[in-house]
């Protein structure tokens, strides 16, 4: 009978070890919140489908120090968990959901199994009844929010989208889930989701010409910063209702890149650049960043005039031809 109670109390006390620990992580090794503020109200054709990317947040990087804070047992990787104090995903509403890109990837809270992702940050234990902040380990987090829709078309809603202004978007915690003490562990918020609307028509876009053809360039006039030619093209907005809003877009380069922000260099061919100029003010198009595409308004059709300018990057062409594309994605404002 000694036998047994012996071994009965060593299972309470490993099964309570096991649970003692968990880890601390801290914005900057201090802070235990931030928030980031939608600022632009976001417009939402009802007939838009499931997990439409309603709105995306610039790209941030942060810098976080995570530790163990108490006396454990055994390894313990450091998760990111999505909407942490929405458990069943009703706060918003129906129709919304808040993910995050992180490396890479888009991820949803309805795509993760218990809503969380692993992060290659591990800690091996802690024995010190007083923890373990002096084997903290101090990690980047490269991240941007992303808005998306939730439910199928919904024809006929209008209004407002949600009515929660304030929502907990990540949190970073141990495997063991989410400490209970909110100063321990780094939560980000989003404020302004009430700022999103339901409107009764999409728009449909059209790039006219499909394909900018500069045609043949002699390789004998390549000079630095020279412009070679200027090609003009639109994009024509149509909507079939006079719903009052406007159109932001967000140009993607594909086999090409844009380092500086508003140059496509294409990667067959690093001797020319391309920039985007709207007309007639000549203002560039930026890459990788949200502008103004369409102002809002009731019209139902919308022409913008651009240019496509070539110029060379160095006086010493590099001779066979070249492509660069750029996907567009557009935002209801």
């Amino acid at each position: 009978m000694k036998k047994i109670y012996q071994l009965v109390s060593l299972a309470l006390l490993l099964l309570l070890t096991q649970k003692s620990y968990a880890l601390a992580c801290k914005k900057d090794g201090t802070l235990a919140s931030d928030a980031i503020m939608i600022f632009t109200s976001i417009a939402v054709p009802n007939t838009l489908p499931k997990d439409t990317v309603l709105w995306r947040s610039d790209n941030y990087s942060i810098s976080m120090t995570c530790w163990q804070d108490n006396y454990g047992y055994g390894k313990e990787y450091v998760y990111f968990y999505l909407s942490p104090r929405d458990p069943g995903l009703t706060q918003l509403g129906p129709d919304l959901e808040v993910g995050i890109h992180l490396n890479g990837t888009d991820l949803r809270c309805t795509q993760l199994p218990g809503c969380r992702i692993q992060l290659p940050i591990v800690f091996e234990g802690c024995y010190a009844t007083s923890g373990c902040k002096d084997k903290a380990q101090t990690f980047p987090l490269n991240f941007n929010f992303f808005i998306s829709k939730k439910s199928s078309p919904s024809p006929g809603k209008e209004g407002s989208l949600t009515g929660v202004p304030v929502y907990p978007a990540f949190q970073l915690d141990g495997a063991g889930g989410m400490n209970s003490n909110p100063d321990s562990n780094f939560v980000m918020v989003l404020a302004g989701l009430d700022r999103m609307r339901y409107i009764s028509c999409s728009s449909a876009l059209s790039v006219s010409p499909k394909t900018v053809d500069f045609g043949s360039i002699a390789a004998a006039s390549a000079q630095a910063d020279k412009v070679i030619k200027e090609v003009p093209f639109s994009i024509t907005a149509l909507k079939t209702c006079n719903s009052v809003y406007g159109l932001n877009a967000r140009l993607t380069p594909v086999a090409a890149t844009a380092a500086d922000g508003y140059t496509l260099v294409p990667n067959n061919n690093s001797s020319v650049g391309i920039s985007l100029l709207k007309q007639p003010s000549r203002s560039a198009i930026p890459f990788n960043k949200e502008f103004t595409l369409v102002e809002s308004s009731r019209d139902q059709m919308v022409v913008n005039n651009f240019l496509a300018q070539l110029k060379w990057l160095t006086s010493k062409a590099i001779l066979g031809p070249f492509n660069a594309t750029a996907t567009i994605d557009v935002f209801y404002k």
